[in-house]
């Protein structure tokens, strides 16, 4: 067995223990509320976009003379908001808000073509899941699970070859992240397909060790590289918080309001 590229495949009893907890803790159990079932379940892959239509006010965050932000307003308060980030004249991102105003959900259409890629799920106007299109076919593949409290990722569930079923798993510990696949279509995790990230891609020192003591048993040829880096999927490119932009982008900075 090899380490190469820093990429480590790694079959320990850590692992294995990892994956069972793992099994157990997801089978009924849905996180964020947003769909992630047990490791074995099915995914809905459709793309399902909420619709966000009625009347308001509309502002020009560019002052270009044009419409960028639509907030429909229902009872008094913002219900969600219509804006073109890229002042294309298309809307590329749509915010939802609850009853105390705070971000319930974002729809976000990165490429442009008026197909949602990525939908946020929040809870508290914190995020909780992310589900993810990255490879733009119009169907969901990556679903994304956040720390509400620290706002960080600690879960990944992804489709690798679009039959609606999950066959790849990432967990998040620290500096640390370790990926498991289903290569016997079994719709469970193989431990022998463990593959551990430490930081700035290395292999940490503990695994490298386990790998070195196992190198000279092991015959079988090394797994496939996961298809994407581990810091957030291949298309389309997103920073840590699945690529939303915040309020503080082109729905803010003094733009010029018009009532619809």
């Amino acid at each position: 067995m090899k380490v190469r590229d820093g990429i480590g495949f790694v079959v320990a009893s850590g692992v294995i223990a990892w994956m069972a907890t793992m099994v157990a803790c997801g089978k009924g159990d849905e996180a964020g509320g947003a769909g992630v079932k047990s490791p074995s379940g099915a995914r809905e892959t459709a793309i399902q976009h909420e619709s966000c239509d009625g009347s308001g006010e509309s502002d020009d965050a560019n002052n270009d003379g044009k419409p960028d932000i639509h907030r429909i307003m229902k009872g008094g308060r913002e219900v969600c908001r219509v804006s073109d980030v890229d002042f294309d004249g298309k809307p590329d991102l749509y915010t939802y808000f609850d009853a105390a105003g705070q971000v319930r959900r974002r729809e976000t259409d990165f490429d442009g073509n008026g197909i949602v890629d990525s939908i946020e799920h929040y809870e508290g106007g914190k995020l909780t899941v992310a589900e993810i299109d990255t490879t733009r076919d119009g169907k969901l593949d990556t679903w994304d699970v956040f720390d509400p409290a620290a706002g960080k990722r600690v879960r990944r569930e992804r489709d690798l070859n679009g039959d609606g079923r999950i066959d790849q798993w990432w967990t998040w510990e620290g500096d640390k992240i370790t990926i498991l696949v289903d290569k016997n279509d079994d719709g469970q995790p193989d431990p022998e397909s463990a593959v551990v990230w430490g930081p700035n891609g290395l292999v940490p020192a503990a695994a490298a060790a386990t790998m070195a003591a196992s190198a000279a048993s092991s015959a079988a040829p090394p797994p496939p590289a996961p298809t994407s880096a581990p810091t957030a999927p291949t298309a389309p490119t997103m920073p840590d918080d699945a690529g939303a932009p915040k309020d503080g982008g082109a729905d803010a900075g003094g733009p010029r309001r018009t009532k619809r």
